[in-house]
């Protein structure tokens, strides 16, 4: 019989790992990591050389909280009022390329169906811009520059993980006094009873994940009685098809679940594309502007702006790591650049040579 010394030395390097780690004292091993499945080594010794590292939790425990029973999070003061105004003053200078929605592109009579509660004043309607990204500088540099922030990176990480995409280009909404709301949309089940997959939000082992998550840049406030973004909260774990009369806001006894965030300029909504959410009527006297982009886990996708590749405009001047958060849908396994909790561009660890030649052999390019 093998002595264990000689077995180890013939079972590989695998082995010997696991038994240079066995004759550590006890409390260095303990102190190193949590004990992982094979009851030897580390959890964090387990995970595989190309996984990138495991985030850090980016959210607090209250926000976590409220994240996952609410299915959105209104972060307060997340830029400032040079940031603010920086965005705004771009948008101040391309509003010739502002579009508003009329005729069959009214946003509240979706479905078919004209929602009276949702209707405004009956004619004026929604106002669409998009292309920020591509601006000339200086003007696409706040929106650039949000997709890397510092107080969204994490979030962004806890929410899609390391190595989150932009999934849809920006998009920036805005709506005058007497403007149309919009017809509650998205969920966790559609209206025909089906499972929004794309949608969908989940939890397992700890983590939330979430197929599509939206985040908004808030540039002029949305008082509590003023309209803009609303949301059915918890809606996001609902199991039944979502009630076309409250979709459109037009029973009493669902109503009153519906609710109007106040949402400051300067504060970042995050919410779940499975929560029901939607727009009420623009009451304010000034114009409501939100910037709203949505953002995808790293091997998934829902728009195809990316495919096959972004409006080079978009991408020219980018730093490395704006530049990561714009890549296509892949596995981070695939050597994927990421972004790190401080908002730099991060190498993953590539693959080993021989694995990447034989791939080549096989699939006639360096990845399946």
């Amino acid at each position: 019989m093998l002595s264990p010394r000689t077995w180890a030395r013939a079972a590989g390097p695998g082995r010997q790992l696991c038994n240079r780690w066995s004759q550590q004292p006890a409390q260095q091993r303990s102190s190193a990591g949590q004990v992982g499945h094979s009851g030897h080594l580390p959890a964090e010794m387990l995970r595989n050389q190309h996984d990138l590292p495991k985030a850090s939790s980016g959210m607090s425990h209250k926000e976590k909280y409220l994240f996952d029973l609410n299915g959105f999070l209104v972060l307060r003061s997340v830029l400032s009022q040079a940031e603010v105004a920086a965005a705004n003053d771009a948008v101040d200078a391309h509003m010739d390329t502002l579009h508003e929605r009329t005729g069959k592109l009214r946003t509240s009579g979706l479905y078919g169906r004209q929602s009276e509660a949702l209707a405004g004043d009956g004619s004026t309607g929604r106002k669409d811009m998009g292309g920020m990204l591509g601006w000339a500088k200086p003007h696409c540099e706040p929106f650039r520059q949000f997709m890397c922030h510092p107080r969204v990176v994490p979030i962004l990480t806890e929410l899609l993980g390391v190595g989150y995409r932009l999934d849809h280009s920006p998009l920036l909404l805005v709506q005058e006094q007497g403007a149309e709301g919009h017809t509650l949309h998205g969920g966790a089940v559609t209206e025909s009873g089906e499972p929004a997959w794309p949608l969908m939000y989940s939890f397992s082992h700890g983590q939330m994940r979430n197929q599509l998550l939206t985040v908004c840049m808030q540039l002029r406030d949305a008082g509590p009685e003023d309209g803009g973004f609303c949301v059915v909260p918890g809606s996001h774990k609902s199991n039944f098809p979502v009630p076309p009369a409250l979709a459109d806001v037009s029973d009493e006894d669902l109503a009153e679940h519906v609710r109007q965030p106040a949402i400051a300029s300067g504060d970042v909504l995050v919410f779940t594309e499975a929560v029901l959410h939607g727009t009420l009527p623009w009451t304010a006297d000034h114009q409501r502007r939100t910037v709203i982009y949505r953002f995808a886990p790293p091997g998934s996708a829902y728009g195809r702006g990316y495919h096959p590749q972004w409006p080079a405009a978009m991408l020219e001047g980018m730093t490395p790591a704006q530049l990561a958060v714009m890549e296509a849908p892949y596995h981070p396994r695939m050597n994927r650049v990421y972004v790190d909790g401080d908002g730099n561009a991060k190498d993953a660890k590539p693959r080993e040579p021989w694995k990447v030649e034989f791939d080549e052999k096989v699939f006639g390019n360096r990845y399946f």
